[in-house]
């Protein structure tokens, strides 16, 4: 099993906070011959919704694209293959107002998000709660 983003429990606690319960964690993708796993199932039953969260932090990277650029790949992996199990989940990259301020604001975040069509989930994790979902 992967090894937990440092936000992820604050991620918890956020959604938590927003009214959703969290009903799994490193939540295993179905895929044959491979093991792929989505940070967070979280539900909300009086909306019959269910989101899977990529929890991704930013920080300390060396290089901010490169990181990027790694996120974003494996944000259109699971969304591939969500789509091939034909699954209703919605699938959410949950990422730090800092970050989202950062590069995910600079042209080359608004083009990938735009083009890649990323939902994500703008957290404040000094206060964990949510302060923007963009669909």
């Amino acid at each position: 099993m992967p090894v937990k983003d440092r936000y992820h429990d604050i991620v918890i606690i956020a959604l938590t906070k927003a009214g959703w319960t969290v009903t799994g964690e490193q939540v295993r993708l179905r895929v044959p011959g491979r093991r792929l796993w989505v940070d967070i199932r979280a539900v909300k039953a009086n909306e019959r919704l269910s989101i899977l969260v990529e929890v991704k932090g930013f920080e300390n990277a060396p290089s901010q694209v490169e990181y990027l650029a790694g996120a974003v790949g494996k944000y259109v992996l699971y969304a591939s293959i969500l789509n091939d199990l034909k699954s209703d989940e919605r699938l959410y990259l949950a990422v730090p107002e800092l970050a989202y301020n950062g590069i995910l604001s600079e042209k080359i975040g608004q083009n990938v998000i735009k083009s890649v069509q990323i939902r994500l989930i703008v957290f404040d994790p000094e206060r964990a709660e949510i302060v923007q979902w963009i669909d």
